[in-house]
């Protein structure tokens, strides 16, 4: 892609993703029920959909793309564990 194409398309790609913000928090606010940790994830997904802006078709499903990175960065960082390690031992020794 030749530099003004890139920069059009760089434009372009975070003005898509200047519209799903409040969406993102508010899903993130939802998931997290803590607006620090909303605010945290809100980034994180954002700042991973932004590193992918040069891929072919980065616009294409990217709600649907936002949405999913969000669900699975919330489930490896901020899901809270069903038991801790001592009780995940515990219970290993039972079975």
């Amino acid at each position: 892609m030749n530099t003004q194409k890139q920069e059009k398309h760089t434009e372009t790609f975070e003005e898509i993703l200047l519209s799903y913000v409040e969406m993102c928090y508010a899903v993130a606010l939802t998931l997290t029920r803590d607006p620090d940790d909303a605010n945290s994830l809100t980034r994180e997904v954002l700042e991973g959909a932004w590193h992918l802006r040069n891929r072919a078709n980065a616009t294409k499903n990217i709600k649907k793309t936002l949405l999913i990175a969000m669900r699975q960065r919330f489930i490896e960082n901020y899901r809270k564990p069903v038991c801790t390690p001592q009780q995940h031992a515990v219970f290993a020794e039972r079975v």
